[in-house]
């Protein structure tokens, strides 16, 4: 007996890859949703951090520009990640912004990779006059889901 899918399926639009220059940190505020809370200089720092952080995943920026951006914990799961070669054609396709509290953001991003879209959570939090990523969940498929904590 053949079962048929409860869903049809659907070929998804496949969009060409962004060539984004190394230097200076490509600005994607055009990505970001409209978050009225959070001052625009914020949201385009963590655009551009989350698209820094894309770069190292794909091998396009060294993973030693973001030591100072990145919590420990993260810092070594983009290393991993890299060392691994898991994502080499990653793009930022969205991005939400929330602020739960002063001195946190949490973003929701959808990264696209060839025909697929990844889910992945960040969070970022203020110290010393400094945002830092100190959290990032990455669902490369429903059944792997890696985080940085």
């Amino acid at each position: 007996m053949v079962l048929a899918p409860a869903v049809r399926l659907v070929e998804p639009v496949l969009l060409e890859p962004v060539q984004a220059p190394l230097l200076p940190w490509p600005t994607s505020v055009e990505q970001v949703a409209e978050s009225v809370d959070i001052a625009p200089r914020v949201q385009r720092i963590v655009s551009q951090l989350t698209n820094a952080v894309i770069e190292v995943l794909c091998g396009r920026r060294a993973l030693e520009h973001l030591e100072a951006h990145l919590r420990a914990p993260v810092y070594d799961l983009v290393g991993h990640l890299r060392g691994a070669r898991l994502l080499p054609a990653l793009s930022l396709a969205s991005l939400h912004l929330q602020q739960p509290a002063d001195h946190v953001i949490e973003a929701a991003a959808r990264l696209r990779d060839d025909h697929r879209s990844v889910a992945a959570a960040l969070c970022f939090t203020r110290s010393d006059g400094r945002w830092r990523m100190c959290a990032l969940e990455l669902a490369l498929d429903p059944a792997v889901v890696l985080r940085s904590s």
